[in-house]
């Protein structure tokens, strides 16, 4: 296939563009090469390279302020969204859309055995009393009277009917009930193992607690979901601090805010036993930081070296279940409601699972809640830059990095992993607190 040559972009413009088969076109002011046809894929894609489909491919076009979303939708492609990374082979496509959702939102404890009529369970139901963390901050006790000590529908009504009248004693007005289950936690009529008591809407943090008397009773909302975070040692991480994801906001915020004045010298290397850096004026100034200015040369480059996550290729996933896996699994976990209906445990890995295009090949579970290892890569202020160009170009919301942003993975009882946007740093934050989820998929590519 011949190259056809033009002196400008101008000049390329105005060329007419063939309708029925793929032309080049080389462009000598900006040495750039120009596809055009039907059904193309242009070479092998790079970050923040664009990704459209039709009803049967994917094609990846230049990203950038080369992209015109216009010509390409017109031409019955379907934006899906930018490259942010490579995987497996695979190269890891952000969609363009983000909502607000919770990480956790059904509250769950689950009886398997009973052995009193009258037994107790100490549950954080609210006390309306008290404001904010005050109003969970106690085991309220309650205290059901049982026909018997059996695992079964009159015991788990009866139960329920005692958590309810407690919490409309309290002035709690969440759904608070209990009903017999299976091994799976599933509700059923009869032939139950377990009694699930179930707070319909998790709203705050420290209602994990849970004890009783005269029965076995705990705490069970996550089930058997992972939490990890011994790659945090790994990387000396001794706060969350010790975590930056994009050096950018962690510069403006540690090179001000941060008042550790160093009084020995600073070797390069040493800085896992300090949970913050020091500040720009001091890195700039400061004799005890002469070995890691000279090293470093350049405050951010300090920060990332001595502070930041490592590149994804060093720990590969940080030792976390791959994400993906995580949120095909648990993404359509429900629980039944109080008022007849269902609703899904975890909002936020829904969301990612439940994005489509109504593209053949592409629909719900392909697309997931991203994780760590795929969060380093585009929540990295270079590699934000170069995505945002692209989504903008695409017409989508560029990703902000002043907000807070849900990883795959819990972290604990109560936290689960985000990429803090004020600060930069990869935290945990309570599962009861709505933050974005923006969805990501694993997509071949031909070379």
């Amino acid at each position: 296939m011949a190259i056809k040559k033009v002196n400008n972009i101008s000049e390329y413009a105005a060329k007419p563009k063939s309708s029925t088969e793929t032309t080049l076109t080389g462009i000598t002011a900006g040495n750039e090469l120009r596809v055009d046809g039907i059904n193309v894929q242009v070479g092998i894609p790079a970050l923040g390279d664009a990704v459209y489909a039709d009803a049967n491919d994917y094609y990846f076009y230049k990203g950038g302020d080369r992209l015109n979303h216009a010509l390409i939708t017109a031409a019955g492609l379907t934006a899906i969204g930018p490259v942010c990374g490579f995987y497996g082979g695979k190269a890891v496509v952000m969609n363009g859309t983000e909502a607000d959702r919770k990480y956790a939102d059904v509250l769950q404890y689950t009886i398997t055995a009973i052995t009193s009529t009258t037994p107790t369970i100490n549950l954080r139901i609210r006390d309306a009393s008290k404001s904010s963390d005050a109003a969970y901050a106690s085991n309220i006790p309650v205290t059901p009277t049982l026909t018997s000590t059996d695992i079964n529908a009159t015991t788990a009504a009866e139960i329920s009917a005692a958590v309810a009248a407690k919490a409309v004693e309290m002035g709690d007005t969440q759904a608070w009930w209990a009903y017999l289950a299976d091994a799976d936690g599933k509700k059923v009529d009869e032939g139950g193992t377990c009694i699930v008591v179930q707070c319909d809407v998790w709203s705050n943090h420290q209602q994990n607690a849970v004890s009783g008397s005269g029965l076995t009773i705990k705490f069970t909302t996550w089930g058997d979901m992972p939490a990890r975070d011994w790659y945090k040692k790994l990387n000396g991480q001794t706060t969350n601090y010790r975590g930056l994801l994009n050096i950018a906001r962690g510069a403006a915020y540690f090179g001000t805010t941060e008042e550790r004045v160093p009084t020995a010298d600073i070797a390069v290397g040493s800085e896992t036993g300090n949970t913050s850096p020091v500040k720009r004026e001091e890195f700039n100034t400061s004799v005890f930081c002469t070995a890691i200015r000279n090293y470093y040369k350049t405050y951010e480059a300090y920060l990332h070296g001595e502070f930041g996550i490592p590149y994804p290729q060093k720990f590969g996933c940080f030792g976390l279940p791959h994400a993906k896996e995580l949120t095909l699994k648990y993404a359509l976990k429900t629980a039944p409601t109080k008022d007849g209906g269902e609703k899904y445990k975890f909002p936020a890995l829904y969301y990612a699972y439940n994005t489509t295009y109504g593209i053949d090949g592409l629909d719900f579970g392909d697309w997931y809640l991203q994780g760590v290892h795929e969060g380093v890569q585009f929540m990295e202020d270079a590699n934000m830059a170069v995505i945002n160009r692209t989504l903008s170009k695409m017409g989508k919301t560029a990703i902000s990095n002043s907000t807070h942003r849900w990883f795959a993975q819990r972290y604990s009882v109560n936290y689960a992993w985000i990429f803090n946007g004020i600060n930069g740093y990869l935290g945990s934050y309570h599962v009861t607190n709505t933050y974005r989820a923006r969805a990501l998929a694993l997509l071949n590519f031909k070379a």
